[in-house]
This record gives C-alpha cells, structure tokens and sequence, in this order.
C-alpha cells in the first residue's frame, strides 16, 4: 500500500454559470448520458486516454443546488468505468468547449468519485455537471507546475479537508490522531490487534474521489502486519477499530499517511487520503 498508481490535485475557487435542467434542451448521446453545448471550439485539441485534463466544473442537483464547484479541477482521463459515465462525457470534449452534462447522480458519485450520495440527491435522481476543459497537461507539465499546487502547506490541506467533511457528510469525530473513521458494516469476526496478520482490500482516492490505488482492481487483496509499520499510520490506527468481516471508511490527513513529502510525483505533499477498507481475513 506504499506504492500508489496516480495522483490527481484539485483547487478550490471560482465558479461557473449554472447549466440549468431544462430537459428538452439536452441531446442524448448513444452511451445514455445526456449533455448540452454551452461553447464549442472546433480548433481545440481532444483529450486522449491518459491525458491530464484541467478543467472547471459546478456540480449541482435538479433544483440547481450547487454541491461542488472548482475553477482548477486536475484530473486523468481513464478508459470508462460503465457505459455513460463521467469519463465517457470528457472524451467528447475539445479545450475550450464548455458542456452541460446529465448523469445518473449515483453512478457519477458511488462509482465514478467513490463516495457516499449527497444528501442533495436521492436514489434516481441525475446531477447535473457544468464542465470547462481549460487545458491537457502532459507529464512535464505537471511537474513544473507541482510547486505551485494547492497543497503547500498543512493549513491549506486542513481547508480543503474541512470542505470534504461537509461536503461528504461526515458525522464522525476523529481521534487525536487527526484520523477520521467511518464503520460501513461491523465485522463478526476476530477483532484486529497489533501483531495480526490483516488480508484486506481497499480502494485509495484523494479527497476529490480520485482513485490513486485499487486492491479491487488489480484482482489482488493486500497482507500486511498491523502496527509494523508496513504501510502508512493511518492504516496502522484505523484497522484497530475493525473486526474481520467489517468495511468501512479511513479518512487520512498527510501527517498519517505521506506528509509534507509526498510520494514521488505521484502523492503531492499535504495531500489527504481516503481509503474505502474491507477486512478479509485476522490472523
């Protein structure tokens, strides 16, 4: 788990002019998803699988309640996760077009951002995504620009961490740790202790969903033993809480997990992990 795939950096300020719902304004593309031009630029370039996009983006629900918004948003393009989902809207984008997209809400954050539904939306409900791609970086790119990313200090990474608690609708107090833990399913099985053997499978995403590093993915759960230091401290602490059988949610701030650091250039400093956990197996 000290091996993450990808990083993604995401600043938060700005905005962007609703799209609106209106229904009848949308075209329907064959993968199901539904979008409406708002700008087009013939002359831009088009993104390809692995490219790092920058975009703007307003997120909100049909009532245009805004649940996210951000003026500088980086991320990888990937193949598509299902059909009609988020990946599959950016694809159809030059720089310097600016699209209104409509998306089933629990695809989009469940699958596509890795995180709980807001409770902006219910179950059935589409999200409405204003999208702005302002540019494709390439490797070089992003590392003359990773000294001047979001996260240069801890004050800065405790903001941004703040905007995620609201945001996710996080109840829970962390521990003195700074480390946010959240139980999904109690396990009935041995209670995990310092010592232990833990065979567990995780998904890895920045606070902005991410996903960096995947055990799901790859086919292939982790073993590791707790409290060896074998993989971050936040993970040492958090799967003390947990039972065999259990899932659940580590919220983990840079001082448990890579730090001021980072790792490579793949983990910026200050950067905040969240990790959605299933222990498998105590022994």
């Amino acid at each position: 788990m000290r091996f993450p795939a990808v990083a993604f950096v995401v600043v938060l300020f700005g905005a962007l002019v609703s799209c609106g719902s209106k229904d009848k304004d949308f075209k329907k593309h064959p993968s199901g998803l539904s979008y409406r031009f708002l700008e087009m630029n013939p002359e831009g370039k088009t993104p390809k699988t692995g490219d790092i996009l920058v975009l703007s983006t307003k997120i909100s629900n049909k009532d245009n309640v805004v649940v996210d918004e951000s003026n500088f948003y980086r991320m990888q393009l990937r193949n598509p996760m299902f059909q009609g989902d988020f990946y599959t809207a950016l694809a159809l984008l030059q720089v310097g077009d600016s699209v209104c997209f409509k998306l089933d809400a629990s695809g989009f954050f469940q699958k596509n951002r890795k995180r709980d539904l807001p409770k902006e939306f219910m179950q059935g409900d589409e999200v409405y995504i204003n999208v702005r791609l302002k540019n494709i970086l390439n490797a070089e790119d992003l590392e003359s620009e990773r000294e001047n990313s979001y996260h240069t200090d801890f004050e800065q990474e405790m903001n941004l961490l703040k905007n995620y608690i609201e945001l996710s609708n996080t109840t829970v107090k962390p521990t003195a740790s700074g480390l946010y833990y959240i139980e999904k399913k109690k396990g009935n099985g041995k209670k995990a202790q310092v010592g232990n053997t833990l065979v567990v499978h995780y998904t890895g995403t920045t606070i902005d969903g991410k996903i960096f590093d995947s055990s799901l993915q790859r086919g292939t759960p982790l073993t590791f033993v707790l409290g060896k230091e074998q993989v971050i401290k936040g993970w040492d602490e958090g799967f003390q809480f947990m039972q065999a059988g259990g899932e659940g949610r580590l919220i983990i701030p840079s001082n448990l997990a890579y730090g001021k650091d980072g790792y490579s250039t793949l983990i910026l400093p200050y950067s905040t992990l969240v990790f959605e956990v299933e222990l498998l197996e105590v022994k």
